[in-house]
């Protein structure tokens, strides 16, 4: 399973420098810039899988705070306009 990653890898890479240099030739062969994009793409995937996200998991009694918190705020700058006027 790892070599097949690193021969992916390897692939991956040689279609996207063939796919450069196809786009700078008169008639580009089209299909190999569409396979070229894909594997990018493909790539970055399983890149992004790789990479954890920033955001955590909340519960439901922390978004439930949440929501109360950003209704407080939002009736306390209604008051603060209403104060002004």
């Amino acid at each position: 399973m790892k070599i097949a990653k690193i021969i992916l890898n390897i692939v991956t890479l040689f279609f996207m420098g063939w796919a450069l240099v196809e786009s700078s030739k008169d008639e580009p062969n089209i299909w190999v810039q569409v396979i070229g994009v894909a594997l990018f793409f493909y790539g970055m995937a399983m890149l992004m899988q790789k990479t954890p996200s920033n955001t955590r998991q909340q519960g439901p009694a922390e978004r439930e705070f949440d929501a109360g918190i950003k209704k407080d705020l939002i009736n306390q700058a209604k008051e603060e306009e209403n104060d002004v006027k």
